[in-house]
């Protein structure tokens, strides 16, 4: 099958909702942060050679009822993100198996983001008790306390 750059993907709507998830998605696996408009673009450009895509053409993509893109832009959009043509076409299989993916890696951020931000209240509600109790002390008091500290911690290190 031959089709044109400029050729529209006419036989089905291009899914906005799945470039936004694969936008999201990406960023769960650069630690939340997601891929601005600007970087996919130059990303595409740089593996393509040549000027593929604008970054205000992605932005556009991403509205709910944008226009169509070719398939030379849906192409390389669904190469960037290492996903099939059909990922973008809502409610065929390739679709469903992206999401679902997708969903699934978000969710294992999600479940990582909250076990790492209970494991730093814990320890900031630790380091917040041993402030109340330095607070108590004297000048010396706190001596012997730092120099306490500092041997506890060459004996774990010696332990590890």
């Amino acid at each position: 099958m031959i089709r044109p750059d400029d050729a529209a993907v006419d036989e089905w709507s291009f899914s906005a909702r799945m470039l936004n998830l694969l936008f999201e998605a990406a960023g769960a696996g650069r630690n939340g942060v997601e891929y601005t408009n600007t970087e996919v673009a130059a990303a595409i450009n740089r593996r393509a050679g040549r000027h593929a895509i604008s970054d205000e053409t992605i932005r556009k993509l991403r509205a709910p009822g944008g226009p169509q893109p070719s398939f030379d832009k849906v192409a390389h959009i669904a190469a960037f993100f290492q996903v099939p043509l059909d990922a973008f076409k809502e409610g065929s299989a390739a679709y469903e198996a992206v999401a679902a993916e997708a969903n699934r890696l978000m969710d294992v951020r999600r479940e990582h983001t909250e076990q790492v931000t209970r494991q730093v209240e814990e320890e900031s509600e630790g380091i917040r008790m041993l402030a109340r109790s330095a607070r108590r002390l004297d000048s010396n008091g706190l001596k012997i306390a730092m120099e306490f500290i500092s041997s506890l911690h060459k004996m774990q290190k010696s332990q590890s």
